[in-house]
């Protein structure tokens, strides 16, 4: 907890000179990051009154991605029925590549071409809301398209849903399948060491190979989504694959576990849900080269959202969540060189606290600077800058731990050669 002197501020804050002006879908999507808990009452509620409330609304589980596909419809279903949706208006979709061993008389695996069903087509477009399960995002790519690559019938009644102002929602593989282009698979030291991958034929993709950039299902208008984003450190792979279609696309989205990005297309904003963020990535300005084959990449802006900020499409700002202070002039650190946090510390130096605690809360210091080793005496070293546009905004919670909002924070990726001697 901390002392504050100012007043409560909510300001609109504009940070991207990208824009939207095209007509925009009316539906809206629920983009969970994946480890969506039954317990996450703000994700559940807002996906169920978007879809109509839990009187009305009528949902469509299509568990394409999953290898326990009735496992994965059965669990997803009960936390509906426990938010209050009637069990008669929750529908199976029997679509999926991989058979179910808890299921003895069904296999699973047989539901591979039932995307071409038209009785279960008309059962989805009958629905308020489809949603996707996690899973491998490449198994829906293959049981909702044709062997020509044309829209199966189910993914066809998908997208009327969702035009008609209906909801598409997904976790984990069923959020990567939002964007168009897709991440398919990779991490982001492989995604930094080896690029992007486009032509990639085999079924699993080695995650240090690269970064696999494959067609998406592309309900999301405004740019590429990562899920899982910073419990498993995906930024660098979201950036490279930006870098990679940067004439195309600039925006990014990575959505935190047990955290929604929620899109309206009526109201034409996106906000935030659930435990975590979502970090927005800006590569408009961002410029990349090669030194020795890997790749130099700087002026990427880095924006940090949590539970209740908003994104207004239309005007490009940020809208805080209502009750957080600014930390200009209110820094609540003074540490002039924070420390790196290794084995030996009792917290991990992750991309939240070096953008929260260690920069923007922080009044000693413009930037701070991390080095990830590739090998012996190399890595790449990441620095996170403020600029003039920077902002960061907070919120005291009981327990102590502030939660916050971080605005146009510059990052750079530099690959460098380390020499380490021993002090004498």
């Amino acid at each position: 907890m901390r002392k504050f002197n100012t007043v409560f501020l909510l300001l609109l804050i504009l940070i991207f000179k990208t824009g939207y002006s095209q007509d925009l879908p009316k539906g809206s999507l629920v983009i969970v990051g994946g480890g969506l808990e039954p317990d996450n009452k703000s994700v559940f509620t807002q996906l169920i009154e978007l879809s109509g409330g839990p009187e009305k609304a009528v949902f469509s589980i299509i568990p394409s991605a999953s290898g326990v596909a009735t496992q994965t419809f059965v669990y997803f279903r009960s936390e509906l029925i426990s938010y209050g949706v009637k069990p008669e208006n929750i529908h199976l979709i029997p679509i999926a590549m991989a058979d179910d061993d808890s299921t003895k008389n069904i296999d699973e695996s047989t539901w591979l071409n039932n995307g071409n069903d038209l009785k279960l087509a008309d059962m989805v477009r009958k629905s308020s809301c489809v949603w996707f399960s996690g899973g491998d995002q490449l198994r829906t790519m293959k049981t909702l398209h044709k062997a020509d690559g044309s829209k199966t019938p189910v993914l066809e009644a998908v997208w009327e849903v969702f035009r008609s102002g209906g909801v598409i929602g997904g976790t984990s593989a069923g959020a990567a399948i939002m964007s168009e282009p897709m991440i398919g698979a990779g991490n982001s030291m492989g995604a930094l060491k080896h690029g992007v991958i486009t032509d990639y034929k085999g079924d699993d993709f080695p995650d240090s190979d690269g970064v696999l950039l494959t067609h998406g299902l592309g309900f999301f208008p405004l740019g590429m989504v990562d899920q899982h984003f910073n419990t498993r450190a995906r930024l660098a792979r979201l950036i490279t694959v930006m870098m990679h279609e940067k004439k195309t696309l600039n925006l990014g989205f990575g959505v935190d576990e047990n955290t929604a990005l929620i899109y309206n297309g009526k109201l034409k904003t996106l906000k935030v849900a659930g435990a975590a963020g979502v970090t927005l990535v800006n590569t408009t300005d961002a410029t990349i080269s090669q030194v020795q084959n890997l790749p130099l990449i700087k002026n990427v802006m880095i924006s940090y959202l949590d539970e209740g900020d908003i994104y207004d499409i239309s005007t490009k700002k940020i809208i805080p969540a209502g009750g957080k202070k600014s930390t200009i002039g209110n820094e609540f650190y003074n540490v002039s060189n924070p420390a790196q946090a290794g084995m030996f510390s009792g917290s991990a130096t992750n991309f939240l606290n070096l953008v929260t605690v260690n920069l923007i809360d922080n009044k000693a210091v413009n930037k701070v600077s991390n080095l990830n080793f590739t090998g012996v005496d190399a890595g790449f070293l990441v620095t996170f800058s403020k600029t003039p546009e920077s902002k960061g905004f907070y919120t005291d919670k009981p327990t102590g731990k502030d939660k916050y909002t971080v605005i146009g924070i510059r990052m750079d990726i530099e690959p460098v050669q380390i020499t380490t001697t021993p002090l004498k």
